[in-house]
């Protein structure tokens, strides 16, 4: 990795802090990104899948990350963390230092990415220090904000990372949590995965005891969060309580870094099962895999009166009434039985 980028001064050699406390928020906005853009320290990383997206324009003073540097796939596995030698040498790259704030930005609505590289920065011991600008550079464009074409002079860094190994996790920790009233397996994907209908894997369904939380619903329209207590009524409603540790999954490691950030973001222990349905659908059967209530079950749910809502996610669905179970047409949220 290191030939891919020009020798640099290098300055200070220091280890990252792990501490439990945030020095900046999960989440950011554009106003104030704004406010601190001629900070010394700010460190802007725009991600893309391509060099061309980023030179056409970005924020003033970013610089440019390839999402396949901190997501590598390989033959047997798919958006996986890459050597630390490798990662070392990427930041160092970027002039990041143990007093940057980090601010990670995203072009259209690639979401998912950018929490990727979220991800990524908490396990190589930069998680306090690193926020996601909420609603990325397209909002920021919308807003007439300053835009760049040119790529910054960066003066390189030395650093010895200490990656936090906590931020993920694996199959065999997921395996014995499963029934575990402390820990929230978290199936992130859309509900036509989580019900078992999309194909394509050896297993279809999901982890047994996981709820559905898809990591599209904490969006509005404009890839910006909701509000934090509509997020917090989001995670109330299909019962991830406050105290709990949420472990979220997706298909490889990607969609599941939305709702570890948002569970940041709202103060619960997250971890991302990294290898995720890709690892957990081609296991033995030791690893359960589950499907909801067959139609049968549903019809009969339908025949008892019983009426179903779909969770607080702020839109119009939220005033629906449906009679069984399942998952809101507009949202993909899964419904919940609504109270007398």
């Amino acid at each position: 990795m290191k030939r891919l980028f020009a020798p640099l001064i290098a300055l200070a050699v220091f280890i990252p802090a792990l501490a439990q406390d945030r020095t900046q928020p999960v989440f950011v906005s554009t106003q104030w990104l704004a406010d601190h853009l001629k900070d010394p320290n700010l460190v802007v990383l725009h991600i893309a899948f391509n060099r061309r997206e980023y030179l056409v324009g970005h924020i003033p003073g970013a610089r440019f990350l390839w999402y396949n540097w901190l997501a590598v796939s390989t033959p047997d596995a798919s958006t996986e963390m890459p050597p630390i030698e490798q990662a070392d040498t990427l930041l160092e790259s970027f002039g990041i230092t143990e007093k940057s704030t980090i601010v990670l930005c995203f072009g259209g609505n690639n979401v998912s990415t950018t929490t990727r590289m979220f991800l990524a920065l908490n396990y190589f011991g930069f998680g306090n220090q690193t926020s996601v600008l909420d609603g990325g550079f397209e909002v920021w464009k919308k807003e007439n904000r300053p835009v760049s074409t040119e790529a910054p002079a960066i003066q390189r860094t030395s650093l010895t990372l200490k990656p936090n190994q906590s931020a993920i996790t694996d199959a065999d920790w997921v395996k014995a949590s499963i029934g575990n009233q402390k820990v929230a397996i978290v199936d992130t994907r859309t509900r036509t995965f989580y019900d078992g209908n999309g194909g394509g894997i050896v297993r279809q369904g999901h982890i047994k005891s996981a709820i559905n939380i898809p990591f599209n619903s904490v969006l509005d329209t404009a890839a910006k969060l909701f509000t934090a207590e509509r997020l917090q009524q989001i995670f109330d409603s299909v019962g991830v309580k406050k105290g709990m540790k949420v472990v979220s999954y997706c298909h490889v490691g990607q969609q599941a870094t939305v709702i570890y950030s948002v569970a940041k973001l709202l103060g619960y222990e997250a971890t991302v099962y990294d290898g995720s349905f890709e690892d957990w659908n081609v296991r033995g059967d030791e690893y359960p895999v589950e499907k909801p209530a067959p139609p049968e079950e549903e019809h009969s749910a339908e025949l008892s009166g019983k009426k179903y809502v779909c969770p607080p996610c702020g839109g119009a669905c939220d005033r629906q009434e449906y009679s069984k179970p399942g998952s809101c047409p507009a949202c993909t949220m899964t419904l919940i039985e609504k109270k007398s």
